[in-house]
């Protein structure tokens, strides 16, 4: 199962933007839909991306849009690994209900493992690959996805309703990761990226190895090639933000993007081994 909440954590729309790339590509089928109203508040104070969308044209309203919380699947037509994509909303209360409904698909479905994403804004330099780092409810899942790249995190403070599906999947036994992509953030100049192709190009990535799925991403590399075309055009004209980027560069530690992880050891000798018996390596 893969998870995308819009909300508190999606900077540069990486969770919402991958997940809807995912959605699209796969061509998902929606298959249920959970209710807003037990989890949602529109008028939150300063919180204007949890109100309903709206669009007037001429005096006429064109478009009403609710909040929604929206179950798709596709079925894996080469592998095992089928996915079950939930795109929603934040809650604002009833967090326990609201994973504990979450869960219940999961375990209907019989998910092996849930990929919860979230883009956090960070000072990220536009021009180096945004790392991304993980959550996870046990050392066996941290240990396997840093063999795809993927770093840890270290917190303590605020919790939010991933923590809150990360401590519900650990008590009913259902492997979970967070997965954590920087977002483009340069404070100073007070440039945000409201949808940074980048940061949503690296969490499908990290999808398409880990899930097997074969998606052609070269629609996100053309998007990536523009978005870094104009902030390229910002840093020539202005030698302050030049001079700012190259800083952060110095700083920056870039995980490289691994396409899977190589055989172990004892895998590759009996890969070795089945080669030259003729039959097929295993899957690596």
């Amino acid at each position: 199962m893969v998870v995308a909440l819009d909300g508190w954590v999606d900077g540069g729309e990486a969770s919402t933007g991958a997940a809807e790339f995912l959605r699209r590509k796969l061509r998902a089928r929606k298959m249920a839909e959970m209710p807003v109203d037990p989890f949602h508040i529109y008028q939150v104070p300063g919180q204007l991306s949890l109100r309903p969308h709206s669009r007037v044209e001429d005096g006429l309203l064109k478009e009403y849009l609710p909040p929604r919380n929206v179950f798709s699947y596709w079925v894996n037509p080469l592998h095992e690994q089928d996915v079950v994509l939930f795109q929603g909303t934040e809650p604002n209360m009833n967090w326990p209900d609201y994973a504990s409904a979450l869960l219940e698909v999961a375990q209907e479905y019989d998910v092996a493992r849930i990929y919860m994403l979230g883009g956090v804004l960070d000072k990220t330099p536009h021009t180096r690959e945004p790392v991304v780092s993980c959550v996870c409810t046990s050392a066996d899942v941290r240990d396997e996805l840093s063999r795809y790249g993927i770093g840890t995190i270290d917190y303590e403070g605020p919790g939010g309703i991933r923590t809150a599906l990360v401590s519900q999947c650990r008590r009913v036994g259902i492997e979970m990761a967070i997965l954590h992509v920087r977002a483009t953030y340069y404070p100073e100049f007070n440039v945000v990226i409201p949808h940074n192709p980048k940061a949503i190009r690296s969490l499908v990535r990290q999808l398409n190895a880990l899930l097997r799925l074969g998606i052609d991403t070269s629609e996100l590399d053309s998007q990536v090639q523009d978005y870094e075309g104009r902030l390229a055009h910002m840093t020539q004209q202005n030698h302050e933000f030049r001079s700012y980027i190259e800083e952060l560069e110095k700083d920056y530690e870039e995980t490289g993007f691994v396409d899977g992880p190589g055989l172990s050891a004892h895998d590759a000798i009996r890969a070795a081994e089945d080669f030259l018996r003729g039959s097929s390596p295993p899957d690596g």
